[in-house]
């Protein structure tokens, strides 16, 4: 039996915690089902400060890591060692564990001192003193240069951090030269991006140069295929590239994005330069591939494949075996992954809530997701403020996004007091997510926009949870029944509307459930391997329809 091999192309930054991403999720549903393939295999390249971190994200995904190859560059750049060691000092400075043990040092420190003092003022011969100037010199040889090479390094990226704010501040008086209008353009200064930001973008165009010429001299490689479109690099690989677009949201939400930091405009602008030199996309709806890459990007029809997502199914996070009584067991299980989840956040109140939580005395509706402008957050606040107080639901409301990365969120949740209610917990782990999801008593989403059909439905019914969703187009496209459309779907401008959805929902949570898993059930009989056998198609096909001596030119 012939083997045929492809790559997927992988750049992400050495901060990437692919567990705690969307794509990442998705990244491990497309690889578990690509390790069962006998007649494929695939090539990972990324950079090589991102392999530790695949191969833990496949020990926690339940991936077997020796189903692939895994080609990266030849070592860490040094100014990233830099960067890492800083960042691991102040995320250690943040420990209590470090700051108890700071404040033993400084007090066993003047005893210890004061000892030594002692000894040496007390002396009968000159032997003490000799052994400490021993001490003092070889301390001093050794510890002495590593000192002072910090000290330049600090220096030089303060000065640095100094000069870059120095530049955008005469950048916006105007009083700059053009020399100095183009080492703004250089380093992004002009964007507003942190100096540290900067550098790593350039960082990351050396790495993906450094990875070219190794993913070019795969002969065996027939054709690539990147999940994302943050990496204009993808597009120098000689042989034939499949990229995944699963939306340009900016582009549908200018105004909003334009609010956001302006290391997430740089990455709109990135996408936008990857898709426009892209040749063959893939994407997860009718939707986008019409609305976005054919009218907004001129792509050809022809170069662009639809290719749903399979289900999600969140259940085998919370398989527990071997008990009487197994739903008991499963709920216990699921409210210790919420008192880990409560435990790791600053707030006292949150850290009370977690003590509490054995008995189901917490009754919430949850909705998983970032703080973009196409998750219309805002519309579901309305809706729980009204259901709180003027229905007098008993539910807290669980988002997993960050407010202070959505200064309208936190200004929303502080004017209507609503910090003991509406809970914000980011960074959850995939069983955490599990957990979130069984024990809410509703799942809501109220986005404006997604790439492809919600995930929120099927992860939610997965764990015996009902849902209710905004009706856009990717899904309806999915949802077409007239009947389950009316039990399930809500106007998305319009918080009213929500809010009635949300609370005929509680009120009808079985008849719901039970409708939405036999829909579900529907859904469940597309598999992620006939996913990623879509993917392999259209693989399969680029390569073959590749001209004759593409990829050789790349090799040579």
């Amino acid at each position: 039996m012939s083997v045929r091999h492809f790559g997927i192309f992988l750049a992400y930054g050495p901060t990437v915690d692919l567990q705690k991403e969307g794509l990442g999720r998705l990244l491990s549903a497309f690889l578990k089902a690509a390790a069962a393939m006998e007649d494929v295999k695939f090539v990972i390249a990324c950079p090589e400060w991102s392999k530790q971190g695949l191969l833990a994200f496949f020990e926690s995904q339940d991936i077997p890591a020796e189903a692939f190859e895994i080609l990266t560059t030849d070592g860490v750049p040094f100014f990233l060692r830099i960067y890492l060691a800083l960042r691991l000092r102040r995320l250690r400075r943040r420990k209590p564990r470090f700051a108890r043990f700071r404040a033993r040092i400084r007090s066993w420190l003047p005893a210890m001192l004061r000892s030594v003092a002692r000894r040496l003022v007390s002396a009968r011969s000159v032997v003490p003193w000799l052994l400490i100037a021993v001490a003092c010199v070889i301390f001093g040889g050794v510890l002495g240069p590593v000192a002072i090479v910090l000290w330049v390094l600090l220096g030089v990226w303060a000065a640095l951090a100094a000069g870059a704010h120095l530049f955008r501040r005469l950048l916006k008086s105007g009083r700059i030269g053009a020399v100095g209008k183009w080492l703004a353009t250089e380093f992004n200064l002009q964007s507003g991006e942190s100096l540290d930001v900067s550098l790593y973008r350039l960082m990351e165009e050396a790495e993906v140069e450094r990875m070219l010429p190794k993913i070019n001299a795969l002969r065996h490689v027939k054709a690539w295929y990147s999940p994302t479109a943050f990496w204009p690099g993808f597009n120098r690989i000689a042989a034939p590239r499949l990229l995944c677009v699963p939306d340009v949201l900016p582009v549908e939400f200018p105004v909003g994005f334009a609010q956001l930091e302006p290391e997430l405009l740089k990455n709109f602008e990135t996408v936008e330069r990857t898709v426009r030199g892209g040749e063959h996309f893939v994407t997860y709806s009718s939707r986008v591939k019409w609305d976005t890459l054919v009218d907004r990007y001129s792509a050809s029809p022809d170069a662009v494949s639809v290719i749903p997502h399979a289900s999600w199914d969140l259940s085998p996070w919370l398989s527990i075996r071997g008990f009487p009584n197994q739903e008991q067991a499963t709920r216990r299980y699921c409210e210790r992954q919420l008192q880990h989840a409560f435990s790791r956040t600053k707030s006292p109140y949150l850290q009370g809530l977690a003590v509490a939580l054995p008995g189901g005395a917490l009754k919430f509706l949850f909705y998983p997701s970032q703080f973009r402008p196409n998750k219309n957050l805002l519309t579901l606040l309305r809706a729980y403020e009204y259901l709180v107080r003027q229905r007098f639901i008993p539910h807290k409301l669980i988002l997993t996004g960050d407010p202070k990365r959505s200064p309208a969120v936190e200004d929303f949740i502080k004017d209507h007091h609503l910090e003991r209610d509406i809970l914000c917990l980011h960074g959850l782990t995939t069983p955490e997510l599990a957990a979130f999801y069984h024990l809410a008593d509703l799942a809501v989403n109220p986005s404006l926009s997604e790439g492809g059909f919600p995930f929120t439905l099927t992860e939610a019914i997965s764990v015996d949870t009902p849902a209710v969703m905004a009706r856009i187009p990717v899904t309806e496209e999915v949802v077409e029944e007239p009947a389950l459309q009316a039990m399930m779907l809500f106007d998305p401008y319009n918080w009213q509307d929500a809010a009635a959805r949300i609370e005929w929902a509680l009120e009808h949570r079985e008849s719901l459930l039970h409708a939405q898993r036999q829909f579900c059930a529907r859904l469940g009989q597309r598999t992620w391997h006939d996913v990623v056998g879509d993917y392999v198609s259209v693989l399969d096909r680029l390569s073959a329809d590749a001209p004759v001596g593409q990829a050789e030119a790349g090799w040579k």
